[in-house]
């Protein structure tokens, strides 16, 4: 049998009677030397973890010669980016039991008193780190514990997610947990400023900006975006309109008449990749840079500029979203149709008949389309009484390739 056995940070002290004995009748003891050196007295042969294969062939050769079981020492939890895993998947559940003890991710909760519902935990101990992943999970989380190591340090993670326009967390860094732990704790500019860490760390992250928390599903709430006189794809309208343009992961999007940003900001949440937010009124551009910084949404392009012009030299789009057009859709719509990939999508949200018929009108010869006409009330108080408020009912047309 072989046994994977997790140590908490109290060392040998951490263990039960069971696993005591497992160690103590083990023909083979495997694990890194700070574990190995607790069990200085046990009678067994001793193999140190240095490459996992290596682990793995010394404990065959063992089981072929020897019916005395095998422990492998592992720290705290050997199921959460531990050893666990690796060994059932080469020797099978049968032969293994997992013997869990106190992950360092829960000792570092204890440790800052924070509770651990809803933590995301991540790792990039040991291997290639996905910053690009690691961005949407704080995106999409309240909390995020991460394990470390001498390459992917903390000062390393906090100032990739801040290029990528990631803020608002509050940052703990629990090092050395045990006899000579420390907590640093501060903003990810503090800790992405910092030069050294203790070995063994785990990196805490909770978020304290509530603009930041918003759902990472479609929807936002328009309060929280910055807008002028109203000129914002209303939520309700927003989510249908993504709906619509299909998106996924890795597509290219344009906005155009993008005004505020939000369908922009929201299609980037949606497809981690390039958004282009084309938008000619000034006003509206910094309306749109401030909703960029306040949602941390890095993949953003601005792009100030009257469309079709400023389409000129954009990235071929996989989904379009027109904001309006006015009289000039043909034009916009024209220049779209022959940068759009195949089986991109558009839509257009158009307020006039005139707008929604000539797009609709568009998308006659080569298109799959239809038109939606949308119209949302929303109550609002009347004295001790409540009324309903409408919106400007909106034609949502789309064309698909």
């Amino acid at each position: 049998m072989i046994y994977v056995i997790g140590i908490g940070i109290q060392g040998r002290a951490s263990l039960l009677g069971r696993p005591l004995d497992i160690i103590h009748n083990a023909g083979l003891l495997v694990g890194g030397k700070r574990h190995l050196d607790e069990f200085a007295d046990a009678r067994a042969e001793r193999i140190a973890l240095g490459g996992i294969l290596d682990a793995a062939r010394a404990i065959d050769r063992h089981i072929k010669k020897s019916r005395k079981p095998v422990a492998i020492l592992a720290t705290g939890d050997p199921l959460l980016f531990g050893i666990g895993s690796f060994i059932l998947k080469r020797f099978g559940k049968k032969r293994v039991e997992i013997i869990p003890n106190v992950s360092a991710i829960q000792e570092a909760f204890a440790l800052i008193k924070e509770d651990l519902n809803d933590v995301k935990i991540l790792s990039v101990h040991g291997r290639e780190a996905d910053f690009s992943r690691l961005s949407d999970e704080a995106r999409s989380n309240r909390k995020l514990a991460v394990f470390t190591d001498k390459e992917n340090t903390p000062a390393r993670i906090c100032s990739e997610l801040l290029e990528r326009g990631v803020n608002g967390f509050k940052a703990y860094v629990c090092e050395s947990l045990g006899a000579d732990e420390k907590v640093i704790e501060g903003t990810l500019e503090k800790i992405a400023k910092r030069k050294s860490f203790g070995p063994l760390n785990v990196l805490i992250l909770i978020r304290e900006d509530d603009v930041n928390a918003a759902q990472s599903a479609p929807g936002i709430p328009d309060a929280l975006f910055a807008h002028s006189n109203g000129m914002i794809t209303k939520e309700e309208f927003r989510v249908i309109s993504l709906a619509k343009l299909e998106l996924k992961k890795g597509d290219v999007v344009w906005d155009i008449g993008a005004c505020s940003g939000s369908v922009a900001i929201e299609a980037g949440r949606i497809t981690g990749n390039a958004v282009f937010a084309v938008e000619k009124d000034r006003k509206r551009v910094r309306d749109i840079k401030e909703n960029k910084k306040r949602f941390g949404s890095a993949e953003l392009k601005i792009v100030e500029g009257n469309a079709p012009a400023a389409l000129k030299g954009l990235p071929r789009p996989d989904a379009v979203f027109v904001g309006g057009g006015g009289n000039g859709i043909r034009e916009i719509l024209g220049a779209v149709g022959k940068a759009l990939k195949p089986g991109g999508r558009v839509v257009v949200n158009a307020i006039t008949m005139e707008t929604a018929s000539a797009a609709f009108e568009f998308f006659k010869k080569g298109w799959t389309r239809e038109l939606v006409l949308a119209s949302v009330s929303k109550a609002r108080s009347a004295g001790e009484l409540n009324m309903l408020s409408a919106h400007n009912p909106v034609f949502i047309i789309k064309g698909k390739r």
